[in-house]
């Protein structure tokens, strides 16, 4: 072992001041006593607390010694010597001692390499090489150390910090040998014969360390070795690697994703709409990386962890995770990626699975075609799409009723109306009559909506007559009218609108938003004066019902609309329902003040004017503003800039945290907070956070980040 002198150590120029001795001064980070205060409570076994070793099993040939160094390792933490610690932890652990050694021992160790990371983990490197091969020696007792605390008790922070340095530094070899060194100086006690992790203190270590492992992995393109150890619970992928990343960026982030994936992939009872769970249908980057991994992974020459086959092969050894294949790609795999790509609109990647599927040598599946066909027909690439047709049709396949529809819509989009409605023939051919399933209710609605845009306006009219009487056929749903209704309002023509309207209330359908959005555009794009007045007519004449919830579902439909005038129509039908009687309830109200105050293209001037008027017709009524409306007004009040906003805001603050509970969520606190510190009134910022602390919630996320940073802003304002 290389003998450091003395004097070395104690160099004052060392920017790691004090490797082999920190005196108590010099102690970083926190305060040991702070870190391991005496607990009144008995622990939980196993929750962070390590065994408390027998005092009689040390053998009595190696008592006297076990004695002897647990002293003078007590004196070397006293004197804070890692030097000296270093041996004697190491002479501990080569007699098999370690597991004698009590609980406050370990907290030693904890708290004197607490005290040299700082210093030792930093990347700066001395100029002096004697002082460099220094550090570099005092970093490898400090590993050493760390890795015997980490297996020993659930403190795992000096060796995750090593493991983070070493990655920091391109030395992803050097974090894999650590993780190797802490698996193999667990005690037996952690698990069980089978080497099954059972000991919460070891899962809580190894979650620890879980992260840098994997990141080790990763800079190593090691799918084997992450994905098994994941598998066998040897590794956690954490909450914190992002489980809802849809689009992941760095390579780190894709070699993660892929793990994941896999690992959710092989568990059993997996479903093949797995991969839409990652990308949501957004991203098919992630999708393509993904295959093509895959298909780069089977090409191994030796023993690919991905196999390409038509039958799964056959179970292997379970325990032989260096050789085995992880995954199967057959048949259903390749359909999911076909389905996720059209899914992204990507049909020219479903195509090159396709084709890859031909290449490998497997058979195109039925169902890929159809995906295939669907994806071109979305695309509107008719010559595409009819060629897979009639690839179904000449292998004795036949589309099915999805990849038909498609069909139908992408030739009414072209305008090649008799060729659609041969396709529709054909599908009525293919699936009506006795024991077939029938068509759907979305294929007659392409059609009448194809009808439509073509100017079929009698045959539509007549296949919803059909549907409505024909056996055999589908009934009409609310979308088949609400395609009716966007018709004749296009074209103005107010007769079938209201007669269409009549035939939906009473065929027993209730108007749904789109219902209500139509009649409100029909109106108010002809910027009549009487928009209101006529949008009531037409719903009596229509006969639906006018109560409340009819109103306040008109009402939200207008104020979604941009423009003052949406929302002057809002309060004018707003005094037109309680005019006839109907009362307006809290859910109104809270609708109207919701649209203004999220209203962007309204000037601030505006939105205030429209709030105090909304609030106005509110307190008429006698009603008074529940914590979600008082939310909204002093959103609204932030939003004008001054005394006067700021005074406002305060006031409605106050008014609901008088309230039982204060019931404000922690966006509006973030925006209250955010707004007053931009008008700098830090007086009222320290009100509302010395209430917030008083009062026990714990802010989080951005709140936390935002609190913080004023209160930096408002110490150094003194």
């Amino acid at each position: 072992m290389q003998v450091v002198p003395r004097s070395l150590w104690r160099t004052p120029c060392l920017h790691f001041r004090g490797l082999a001795t920190v005196p108590n001064r010099n102690r970083q980070v926190r305060d040991p006593r702070q870190l391991f205060k005496p607990n009144s409570k008995a622990p939980k076994a196993g929750h962070g607390t390590r065994p408390e070793p027998a005092q009689s099993v040390v053998p009595p040939a190696l008592q006297p010694e076990f004695e002897d160094t647990l002293s003078k390792l007590k004196q070397a933490h006293k004197r804070r010597s890692l030097l000296e610690a270093h041996a004697h932890w190491s002479s501990l652990q080569s007699k098999g001692l370690l597991a004698h050694v009590s609980n406050q021992d370990f907290k030693s160790l904890d708290n004197l390499l607490t005290a040299f990371l700082p210093s030792l983990l930093s990347r700066e490197s001395p100029a002096d090489p004697a002082i460099a091969r220094a550090k570099r020696k005092a970093l490898e007792d400090m590993r050493d150390l760390a890795i015997i605390l980490a297996a020993q008790t659930s403190f795992t922070k000096p060796l995750a910090d090593f493991m983070e340095l070493s990655l920091a530094e391109g030395r992803p070899e050097d974090v894999l040998q650590a993780w190797k060194d802490f698996e193999s100086q667990i005690p037996s006690w952690s698990s069980s014969s089978q080497g099954e992790v059972q000991n919460n203190l070891e899962i809580a270590a190894r979650k620890r360390l879980s992260r840098p492992v994997l990141r080790a992995y990763a800079a190593q393109l090691d799918y084997r070795s992450a994905i098994a150890s994941i598998w066998t619970k040897r590794c956690y992928l954490q909450p914190d690697h992002k489980n809802e990343l849809s689009s992941p960026t760095s390579p780190e982030d894709r070699f993660l994703q892929v793990v994941r994936v896999v690992v959710a992939i092989i568990r059993p009872g997996a479903k093949s709409e797995i991969l839409q769970q990652f990308t949501h249908g957004k991203s098919p980057k992630f999708a393509l990386h993904f295959y093509e991994t895959l298909l780069l992974a089977s090409q191994a020459p030796e023993h690919p962890w991905v196999v390409i086959s038509k039958d799964r092969p056959q179970k292997a050894d379970d325990a032989d995770w260096t050789t085995r294949a992880l995954l199967h790609v057959g048949h259903p795999t390749f359909v999911m990626f076909a389905a996720e790509f059209v899914r992204c609109n990507r049909v020219d990647l479903a195509q090159r699975v396709a084709d890859d599927m031909a290449h490998l040598g497997l058979d195109v599946p039925v169902v890929v075609l159809n995906i295939l066909l669907d994806g071109y027909a979305k695309q509107r690439n008719v010559a595409a799409a009819s060629r897979i047709y009639a690839l179904l049709s000449e292998r004795g396949n036949t589309p099915d009723l999805f990849a038909h529809t498609a069909m139908i819509n992408a030739l009414f989009q072209e305008g090649a109306v008799d060729d659609a409605m041969a396709y529709f023939k054909k599908a009525e051919e293919l699936f009506v009559g006795e024991g077939k399933k029938g068509i759907h209710v979305a294929t007659y609605n392409a059609v009448v909506h194809g009808l439509l845009i073509n100017g079929q306006v009698d045959d539509a009219e007549s296949l919803v007559k059909a549907m409505r009487t024909s056996p055999t056929a589908p009934r009409p749903d609310t979308i088949t009218y609400n395609t009716l209704l966007r018709h004749y309002a296009r074209k103005h023509d107010a007769p079938n609108f209201v007669r269409v309207l009549q035939e939906l209330v009473s065929s027993g359908l209730n108007p749904d938003t789109y219902t209500f959005t139509t009649i409100v555009d029909t109106l108010l794009q002809s910027n009549r004066a009487d928009a209101v007045p006529r949008m009531l007519d037409v719903m009596e004449a229509a006969k639906i019902p006018a109560n409340t919830a009819t109103y306040t579902a008109i009402i939200d439909c207008l104020i979604r609309r941009r423009g003052e005038q949406s929302v002057r129509a809002a309060l004018q039908l707003l005094d037109k329902m309680e005019g006839d009687g109907v009362h307006a309830n809290e859910v109104t109200f809270t609708s109207l003040l919701a649209g203004v105050s999220r209203a962007d293209h309204l000037h601030p001037e505006v939105q205030s004017r429209l709030v105090d008027e909304i609030m106005g017709k509110m307190t008429a009524r006698g009603m008074d503003p529940n914590r979600v409306t008082r939310n909204f007004l002093l959103l609204d009040a932030l939003k004008t800039d001054g005394i006067l906003g700021t005074d406002k805001a305060m006031k409605l603050w106050r008014e609901t945290t008088a309230e039982k509970g204060g019931g404000i969520p922690h966006t509006t606190y973030f925006v209250l907070l955010n707004g007053l510190a931009k008008n700098g009134r830090y007086d009222y910022v320290q009100e509302v956070m010395d209430y917030i602390f008083g009062s026990g919630w714990q802010p989080k996320g951005s709140l936390e980040k935002l609190i913080r940073q004023l209160q930096r802003e408002m110490a150094l304002r003194g």
